[in-house]
């Protein structure tokens, strides 16, 4: 980044950046005390570190080429073809947005010419990957959303997935995010999810302006997720990609900020984001001719339920937060929330930035599930746990539905052996925190108790069914014998007994250290000379897309349940509580007042997805508002006729808004005004018309606009 430099308009998202300004002394000065504390964690890799990485990388770049000029002779291509026949290996994820840890592995992805089979690559292939003695742990997932061969390579921990190109090479510099018509023509649908990764992590790169920034506030917030459990798709949180998404969208409001005042906005601006509004880094792009299915409320019904929604940038974008549950939102909007109030107290020096980085799993919850794995041989011990973890998702959706359960909160990180498992060779357990509903109206009739207090009253939960049912569904998939997987109520003062002594030193440091920077530090006290979004922020980055609002769903319940386990939840900590579902609109949000080329909406107020004209309640379909808004916003500076009649075949309720549109834009009511011919076709939208006296008369049904006759 030079200093004066033109920043491209792809750096500045569809909105616009909100602020321009340049940093300050203290802004740097916030930035270094970051980038200390980042320092002192020591889980970045080394220079030497970084240099075996790349050398793996070229070495299997070299095995990959070799393999397909063999097969380039074996299709009979004459020599001198087949020996300048190569394909190309690219990296994805943290690894080339450069912000990952020490002993992460590297997602790769190897794209080859139009000869070679995906059958090939997961036979031949891992039969030469098998054979080298710089390869170890190699296997594949072939039934996977996405296949990908898994292996350690010259000490590196690589995922490679495959991609056929119709191509008869791959040269050196090929690009994935070039020419996506030409590109993804006639490719597999396999190939399409394959490639995904690597054209959404170049395109984040590419919309960011100020990178450096990007990759150490990115740093800080991807840390920050880990050790606050909220970092993990498969268990319904946020993975990479969409943190590195909220991040790059920061920093396109705010191209010339410093890593400190982008983690500050992160987190200022999320901790209010209206969601379901959806998050984006550019315009959606639609390719009519490859008919790939693209996130659209509008078109897609399943899109509508999505609580969290993040898109990717590439084309076909997608939702990458599509697992997110209600749990899940309420945790990740009270981590949120959480993490202001630190990076707040850092800032005015009233606390430390690694106070950000502190895990508390342990210490917020009094009740905890556990699912313990047990297995003799490591491959079948490892892929029983990868089910497991992709169905604990299902677990927690069982638990939400129990009425008695607020709250059930994954921990992301798997522990080993305890105390008493000293019989098994392997061992996985993962931590469900549990929070219950003390609503005493919802709880009188099951444990109402004449001689206990309401506040010290006793809950008695039964978790079996949903428990059971898990337990089912993991049984089915079960490939061995010496495998089980078991399923326990734990208590906050039990958790010694299933961890070991070394983690549970590590659990109760990390407990102090939560409690004594849990500080709330008002807004107020930092906005003095510095770069933070005003109360209008949120309704300032807003865009035509990302006004979407999405409909609701049936909130989840289910009768009271018998006795299981005897729960006290007489110091449980009430939260805020969220609907299980976006409901259209949140909070009855006001419709956008700027748009493309400085085209102004009207200020129309939308209450529950209903309008009121003269008393009378139109209920809006949500799809239909935002096809009005769009039109609007993107067609108002054209010819409004030659969006107007088209609009006019659309069901009444869409004429209905329109004509509320019309009513607050004195330009459109002169263009009708001025061309008769099409007065008869807009004559039924006139009584819809909510407008003031001087322009509107109910008896006879006409309109007329200033300085101008009337008409019929």
């Amino acid at each position: 980044m030079n200093v004066g430099e033109e920043i491209p308009a792809r750096c500045l998202g569809e909105t616009g950046a909100l602020s321009f300004k340049k940093p300050t002394e203290q802004d740097f000065r916030d930035t270094q005390e970051l980038e200390a504390s980042l320092a002192q964690l020591n889980i970045f890799e080394t220079q030497e570190e970084i240099s075996q990485r790349r050398e793996a990388l070229v070495r299997l770049q070299e095995i990959s080429n070799a393999w397909i000029r063999q097969k380039a002779l074996e299709q009979n291509l004459p020599a001198h073809v087949a020996n300048s026949t190569t394909g190309k290996i690219f990296t994805f994820g943290s690894y080339r947005l450069g912000v990952n840890f020490r002993g992460a592995d590297i997602d790769s992805l190897l794209v080859v010419p139009r000869f070679i089979t995906r059958e090939e690559f997961f036979g031949d292939f891992q039969t030469v990957l098998a054979e080298n003695s710089n390869v170890e742990d190699l296997h594949a997932v072939v039934d996977a959303f996405v296949p990908v061969l898994k292996m350690k390579f010259m000490g590196v921990e690589i995922d490679l997935l495959f991609a056929q190109i119709d191509q008869m090479s791959i040269p050196e510099n090929f690009s994935l995010c070039e020419n996506t018509e030409v590109l993804m023509r006639n490719m597999d649908e396999r190939d399409v999810r394959s490639i995904n990764g690597v054209r959404v992590t170049e395109d984040i790169l590419n919309l960011v302006y100020n990178k450096n920034s990007f990759k150490v506030a990115l740093k800080v917030i991807r840390i920050w997720a880990k050790r606050r459990n909220v970092y993990s798709n498969a268990l319904g949180f946020l993975g990479g990609v969409s943190w590195a998404i909220l991040v790059s969208r920061i920093c396109q409001l705010y191209p010339y900020a410093t890593p400190s005042m982008i983690v500050y906005l992160f987190f200022t601006i999320f901790s209010q984001w209206p969601w379901p509004k959806p998050v984006r880094l550019r315009e959606c792009e639609y390719i009519a001719s490859l008919c790939l299915p693209v996130w659209d409320p509008r078109l897609n019904p399943s899109d509508q339920y999505h609580l969290m929604p993040i898109l990717t940038p590439s084309y076909p974008s997608q939702n990458s937060t599509y697992n997110v549950q209600r749990s899940n939102r309420i945790i990740i909007e009270r981590e949120l929330k959480q993490g202001l109030n630190v990076v707040r107290a850092s800032m005015m020096h009233k606390g430390s930035w690694s106070n950000l980085f502190e895990a508390a799993f342990f210490f917020q919850y009094r009740h905890y599930v556990v699912v313990i794995v047990v297995g003799n041989t490591k491959h079948t011990f490892i892929e029983l746990c990868g089910l497991v973890e992709s169905r604990l998702r299902v677990l927690v959706s069982n638990f939400e539905v129990n009425r008695y359960v607020k709250m059930a909160h994954v921990n992301c990180h798997a522990y080993g052996k305890g105390p008493n498992d000293d019989d098994a060779n392997f061992v996985r357990k993962w931590f469900i925190g549990m929070e219950f509903d003390r609503n005493t109206n919802s709880l009188t009739s099951t444990v109402h108790n004449p001689n206990v207090s309401s506040d010290k009253a006793t809950l008695n939960v039964d978790l079996s069914e949903n428990i059971s049912s898990f337990e089912k569904s993991i049984e089915r998939g079960l490939s061995s014998e010496d495998l089980s997987v078991t399923v326990k109520y734990v208590k906050k003062s039990q958790l010694a007994q299933f961890i070991s002594a070394e983690d549970m030193d590590e659990i109760k440091r990390q407990a102090a250290s939560a409690a004594l920077s849990n500080v709330n530090i008002p807004t107020e006290s930092l906005k003095s000379g510095r770069l933070l979004p005003n109360s209008n922020t949120l309704n300032s980055i807003s865009s035509p897309a990302s006004s979407i609002e999405l409909s609701g769903s049936e909130e989840f319940s289910s009768p009271a349940n018998s006795l299981h386990n005897s729960i006290s939840t007489s110091s449980l900590t009430n939260m805020a509580t969220v609907n299980s579902s976006p409901k259209c609109p949140p909070s009855s949000p006001k419709l956008i007042s700027s748009g493309v080329c400085g085209a102004v909406a009207p200020d129309i107020q939308l209450n529950e997805s209903s309008l009121t004209l003269d008393n009378h309640k139109y209920i809006i379909p949500c799809a239909i508002i935002h096809s009005i808004q769009s039109t609007l916003l993107v067609n108002l500076h054209q010819n409004v006729l030659d969006w107007l009649i088209p609009v006019l075949n659309f069901p009444p309720i869409v004429i209905q808004i329109l004509g509320v549109m019309l009513t607050h834009n004195c330009m459109v009511r002169k263009i009708l005004g001025s061309v008769p011919v099409y007065l008869r076709k807009i004559h039924d939208l006139l009584f819809l018309l909510h407008l003031p006296s001087n322009h509107y008369d109910k008896k006879n049904n006409f309109l007329f606009s200033e300085n101008q006759a009337n008409f019929h």
